[in-house]
């Protein structure tokens, strides 16, 4: 071997080594530099809870009103933020105690602005819900508009794939639109009411007490009206509008006809002047069946008493 070439293969060995003594020491910087960032924000959350841990604390906003400010530890681990986020994430005003004032003054005002950091993680839904019927009058500023905590919770978030999420969505949404009072205010029906007495609404209610940990085969309220993009019933382009409603209607029942969409009752209590039709069928079975029953009723105590007064008397059967 040439006495340069020896000299070259040496140099090449020696950088080689440095080279990797570099990538070495890079990588347990970074791996403690990791393992630092988590035990910090271990250690901050175990600072959060320390206070916010105990059961029974309120705030008082400078309006008046009150919320809970406790936290349960284990509802927090349970919730599908509470092994990604830190109290940081959603609170990063308050990493220093004490905390700065709140600036908002009523439960409105400070659920609203809450609604706003979740908009750093969520950026999609929160663009979907800025152009819904319900993101447009919140910019309106109706009071009762749901805002993100208002649909998902607050520290107990569940994964909106869970089938406990989809089978108490119409319980979440019939909050507001069961509610006579605040659906008064907007001119709207109390549709839960119908809605729970429906079929889609009766199988649901069924798979809550029988499978839990199923997700309901039936349409619930986010099927048929979409999730965070909900539109105005009356909007040419929501998806329960007459002419799109009956193509909402093939997702789950492909072969549905031209008319399929016409038995809906439109979550209206039918009556003379709601799905005439039907409510004169149901006045037809709400008659029929007792009259029906009453006679058969009528018919074996008759027998009965028959046969026992025939006993009594010795008679032969």
């Amino acid at each position: 071997m040439k006495p340069e070439v020896a000299v070259g293969r040496r140099r090449l060995l020696a950088v080689s080594l440095v080279a990797l003594a570099g990538t070495v020491a890079l990588l347990t910087v970074g791996v403690g530099t990791v393992v630092a960032a988590a035990a910090g924000a271990a250690s901050q959350e175990e600072g959060c809870l320390a206070c916010h841990g105990a059961a029974g604390l309120t705030l008082t906003l400078p309006g008046g009103e009150s919320f809970p400010i406790s936290v349960d530890p284990a509802v927090l681990r349970r919730s599908t933020h509470g092994s990604a986020l830190t109290c940081a994430t959603c609170h990063p005003d308050h990493t220093r105690y004490p905390h700065p004032p709140l600036t908002a003054r009523t439960l409105r005002d400070y659920r609203v602005a809450r609604a706003q950091i979740c908009t750093t993680c969520h950026s999609q839904e929160a663009g979907q819900f800025a152009g819904s019927i319900h993101g447009r009058a919140l910019v309106m500023g109706f009071p009762d508009v749901p805002t993100c905590t208002s649909c998902h919770g607050a520290h107990d978030v569940v994964r909106a794939s869970a089938p406990a999420f989809r089978n108490n969505t119409p319980q979440l949404c019939g909050t507001c639109h069961g509610d006579p009072q605040i659906m008064a205010r907007y001119g709207l029906l109390p549709v839960y009411e119908a809605y729970t007495r429906e079929f889609h609404g009766v199988t649901t209610a069924l798979y809550k007490l029988t499978k839990p940990y199923s997700p309901t085969p039936a349409a619930i309220c986010y099927d048929c009206h979409g999730v965070h993009d909900i539109k105005d019933t009356e909007d040419p382009a929501a998806p329960v509008a007459p002419r799109n409603i009956l193509t909402t209607c093939r997702r789950c029942h492909p072969t549905a006809g031209r008319f399929f969409a016409s038995a809906w009752t439109e979550h209206k209590t039918p009556g003379p002047g709601a799905s005439p039709l039907v409510w004169y069928v149901q006045i037809f079975y709400r008659v029929l069946i007792p009259a029906v029953l009453g006679f058969l009723a009528v018919l074996t105590v008759l027998d009965l008493s028959r046969w026992a007064g025939d006993r009594l008397k010795g008679r032969p059967r």
